[in-house]
């Protein structure tokens, strides 16, 4: 205890920064468990149920509110996470002519009003298939917005988003790239929860799990 302490001293004395340690963070939720549904915060006027082993978002939400954002969000119960990895398969259930399907994975959430997401969609606009940013206002693009559409089809796709609350890195992987298909680097929110969801549209996620450090 005496050389921590001794070893803290001379690490003020010599102006370094001293941080507390991360505490480390992984959840694979069971979601064939009946009671899988209170594992998440449902955010929002969608439907969510618990289907074969799957979180379904079975009818859409409708976007609401004092300013534009997703309107259905079910967000992992956790500490606020300031790294994580997130992992996921989703599937679009949006008809085949809605060419502008979405399904996002939600992170840095703090609260219904401030929280990042990725948008998957079927195309690449101002408001489609792309990172962004809920700050109490409408939602903002964070990205440069020249990412191909992601989500073209109706078939499951495996998605990996890295996230740094420190150094703002966010990077999301579709089906096995190694190159990220979005990108950005944003600050605005150190620490927040994780989750799933869409702007407007159904979908089916799977073999969701988590994996990072909480702050």
């Amino acid at each position: 205890m005496r050389s921590q302490s001794l070893a803290l001293t001379a690490a003020l004395l010599a102006g370094l920064t001293v941080q507390p340690p991360q505490e480390s963070f992984s959840s694979r939720p069971d979601l064939g468990a009946p009671d899988a549904l209170t594992r998440f915060t449902l955010d929002g006027s969608g439907n969510w149920e618990i289907k074969d082993r799957m979180l379904v978002l079975a009818k859409a939400g409708t976007p609401g509110g004092p300013f534009r954002r997703p309107s259905a969000l079910a967000v992992l119960q956790s500490e606020p996470l300031v790294r994580a990895t997130v992992q996921v398969e989703m599937r679009s259930t949006a008809p085949e002519e809605v060419k502008n399907r979405d399904l996002e994975i939600i992170f840095g959430y703090e609260s219904p009003r401030r929280f990042y997401y990725v948008h998957l969609a079927g195309i690449t606009d101002a408001n489609h298939n792309g990172i962004f940013l809920v700050d109490n206002k409408d939602r903002r693009r964070i990205d440069d917005g020249t990412a191909a559409p992601q989500l073209k089809d109706r078939e499951w796709h495996r998605v990996r988003l890295e996230r740094d609350g420190d150094s703002g890195r966010i990077e999301v992987f579709v089906d096995g790239s190694e190159q990220p298909a979005l990108h950005a680097t944003n600050t605005a929110i150190r620490a927040g929860r994780v989750g799933l969801g869409s702007f407007d549209d159904t979908g089916e996620f799977r073999r969701f799990g988590v994996a990072g450090y909480a702050k």
